[in-house]
């Protein structure tokens, strides 16, 4: 782990022991997702009981698609903290708050460039 300009050392580790908590979590989340999967047994019944089995089954495809992308960003930012960059804004270089970072502790932008990309998201509806 390199030294950091925008964070002190105690406030990397504790980031990163953040980081590793919510990796467990996630981690053991997608195993009991895909465990309770293999486990059910899913009967055909009519066309009722087969549509709503359709919107659970795709309901648990778009959690298990959100978690694998948490866990990218996860894993994007315990490597940051490696390389020393973690907690850098990766828009205009500026230090991305502790605060901020405690929230949300995959946050890739300051508070500022943040706002700026929700406000062109919104003017434009990309995501």
């Amino acid at each position: 782990m390199k030294g950091n300009r925008c964070l002190t050392g105690e406030q990397i580790q504790e980031l990163k022991e953040i980081l590793l908590q919510k990796k467990k979590e996630v981690m053991e989340d997608i195993k009991r997702g895909l465990e309770a999967n293999a486990q059910a047994e899913r009967e055909i019944g009519d066309i009722i009981d087969m549509s709503t089995d359709e919107f659970l089954r795709t309901f648990e495809m778009r959690i298990r698609d959100r978690e694998a992308k948490y866990l990218k960003k996860i894993e994007k930012a315990l490597q940051k903290i490696e390389d020393g960059t973690y907690g850098i804004c990766e828009k205009c270089g500026a230090c991305i708050g502790y605060e901020r970072l405690k929230l949300r502790p995959v946050a890739e932008l300051c508070i500022k460039c943040k706002l700026e990309q929700e406000k062109f998201e919104r003017k434009f509806g990309e995501e």
